[in-house]
């Protein structure tokens, strides 16, 4: 029985040491630092509005950044944005809601959110639209960038 415990834990002991000298080039990416999707973001129904979307995965924390930029909104204005499941032209379901885009007196907006979970191995896509108060209806689709077609 204590040669049997002893065998184990040389065991252990070699595996541990084999694990902490895997090189840095054998890492997979997700190891090596966060994952990261570019999107741009393209004017729907002639509203003129374009932009930028980087979403970033940390596999370690297993949390999910995404950054939009978009300008030719209306000043002052507000625009709820979304992750959906699918392409631009899907009109897929929600998968993520992003925080709301403010436009400055300029008409430029950024927003950043943060999320547990990930999109990265997800056809989806993000939707920025009309928002509140403005005129035709609220969910009217402004910008459109895809972020993953799936593989």
């Amino acid at each position: 029985m204590k040669r049997t415990l002893l065998a184990l834990l040389a065991l252990g002991a070699l595996l541990a040491g084999s694990v902490a000298t895997v090189p840095v080039a054998a890492m997979t990416h997700s190891q090596a630092g966060p994952t990261v999707l570019h999107a741009t973001l393209r004017q729907q129904a002639f509203s003129g509005v374009t932009g930028t979307a980087t979403v970033s995965y940390d596999a370690a924390s297993k949390m999910s950044t995404v950054k939009v930029t978009v300008k030719g909104l209306e000043p002052s204005s507000s625009h709820p944005e979304h992750i959906h499941a699918g392409r631009c032209t899907s009109n897929g379901p929600v998968l993520v809601a992003l925080n709301t885009i403010k436009a400055t007196a300029k008409g430029t907006g950024v927003a950043t959110t943060r999320f547990r979970g990930s999109v990265m191995n997800k056809a989806a896509y993000i939707n920025v639209h009309m928002g509140p108060g403005l005129a035709l209806t609220q969910f009217t689709v402004l910008a459109c960038g895809e972020l993953h077609t799936g593989v």
